[in-house]
């Protein structure tokens, strides 16, 4: 009993010092973020999406890279969109970008493994991004068009109202603290303030869970085996992490604070992350969340889940083994 309860202490140390060690960082990322939802820079580009033809993929890919959505909450957003008359190339290009990049993303992978590894992730995104959009732009003349997408026809109306029909795609966020806010009095610091403790508890609940998976990860499994994989620069450990990330939700900020327990000597192994194996958890990863997957099995045709998969998989691939063998970086 006394060992058992040592381990737990020791466990719940190790889990609270690498969180307060990053805390710091996750609030200026979520600082960030609170800015660009207070002032709705992201809404006005959003709103912007069905109004530029083929150039709305590069601009629905660059809205991902800002967004301070993570995948569960951009695919409600981008059915909405679809509804709206947003053609579905930008959609996906949206829907693979938003949960690989943010600022509170960048802003703890910079300080966790560094800014080239945060860098390289940004050009990641916006690559993948590209490459989902334009890939579905091309499966149009397959049958991919935005009238042949959902397994039912969705009723008109707005996502917002407490009483749209659809209970999966309906949205709760007037019951969010910032909009409560809002609605009493129209303060934007208030409002600010508001939006500011909501990204905290909700990304910092993801770092914390990257955490706790970190922390039990070298406590019960061979660390030997772990650190091989992500070490690894064969092809197995690319394609093993990119398959075994797909039925996990991983969001970024939980795969980036697993590695950095492994990748910082104060904290972790002090490992080298292989450039092939970091992509693919880092990329891989978020983009296959499974509440995500949920969604699509309710909302879409299977091929279209199938087509948002092979996406996936094969971009998290291309992207990993093509950084692996760059010669430079």
């Amino acid at each position: 009993m006394g060992n058992a309860m040592q381990m737990v202490t020791e466990l719940a140390i190790g889990i609270w010092n690498e969180f307060i060690y990053i805390l710091p960082y996750l609030a200026v990322g979520v600082l960030l973020e609170a800015i660009i939802r207070t002032m709705k820079w992201h809404v006005k580009i959003r709103h912007a999406l069905t109004r530029f033809g083929g150039f709305s993929i590069l601009l629905a890919t660059l809205l991902g890279v800002i967004s301070p959505l993570c995948a569960c909450a951009t695919l409600p957003l981008v059915i909405s969109l679809l509804l709206a008359g947003l053609p579905l190339a930008p959609a996906m290009a949206l829907l693979v970008t938003s949960p690989l990049m943010s600022p509170a993303g960048y802003t703890l992978l910079n300080w966790e493994l560094g800014p080239a590894w945060a860098n390289v992730v940004v050009i990641c995104a916006v690559l993948f991004g590209l490459f989902a959009g334009y890939v579905t732009l091309f499966m149009r003349r397959f049958g991919f068009t935005e009238d042949l997408l959902f397994k039912k026809i969705l009723p008109a109306g707005d996502f917002h109202d407490p009483a749209y029909p659809v209970e999966e795609l309906r949205c709760d966020c007037g019951k969010q603290l910032s909009h409560k806010v809002n609605r009493c009095t129209h303060n934007k610091f208030l409002v600010f303030l508001a939006r500011f403790w909501e990204g905290m508890f909700k990304i910092g609940k993801f770092v914390l869970l990257g955490v706790v998976i970190e922390v039990l990860t070298v406590q019960f499994l061979p660390t030997a085996w772990v650190s091989g994989i992500l070490e690894g620069n064969g092809v197995l450990p690319i394609i093993a992490i990119t398959f075994a990330s797909i039925p996990l939700h991983l969001p970024q900020v939980a795969a980036a604070a697993m590695l950095y327990g492994f990748v910082s000597p104060e904290f972790g192994q002090g490992i080298t992350l292989s450039r092939g194996a970091g992509i693919a958890l880092l990329v891989g990863g978020p983009v296959t969340a499974l509440p995500v997957m949920a969604l699509f099995i309710a909302m879409f045709k299977k091929r279209v889940l199938a087509l948002y998969l092979a996406i996936c998989i094969s971009g998290t691939l291309m992207l990993a083994f093509g950084y692996r063998a760059l010669p430079f970086f």
